[in-house]
């Protein structure tokens, strides 16, 4: 439903010319070609009008969408040590409490020098 209604959002902001679109459609016989034809995949000459107002819309649409941010919910940098959110949670918690023995293990794990011979 969010795209239909961005759709006529989007829809609004575009004209309609039906005396070009009646043009184009009268001269070519095959305007709406089946896929079996043989100028599958070729296109009519678009106007260079048209063309620049796409790229208009395109940077009004690429400008809002720079406008909106969020709080991201994790960093990306950060190493992932939880298996889900609740174990996410924990974890702080415990990090918290216990956060310069946890980091002196989990070096120790990675280095290989915490298991027994």
């Amino acid at each position: 439903m969010t795209l239909y209604n961005a759709y006529k959002k989007r829809k609004k902001n575009i004209d309609v010319d039906l005396e070009e679109y009646n043009k184009m459609k009268e001269a070519d016989a095959e305007f709406y070609r089946e896929a079996s034809s043989l100028k599958y995949g070729k296109a009519p000459k678009i106007s260079e009008d048209k063309i620049e107002k796409m790229v208009k819309e395109l940077k009004n649409w690429e400008e809002k969408r720079h406008s909106f941010s969020r709080r991201r919910k994790f960093h990306e940098e950060k190493d992932i040590d939880s298996i889900n959110d609740r174990n996410e949670h924990f974890n702080k918690k415990i990090g918290r409490a216990f956060g310069k023995y946890i980091l002196e293990i989990k070096n120790n794990l990675e280095r290989g020098t915490a298991l027994p011979d």
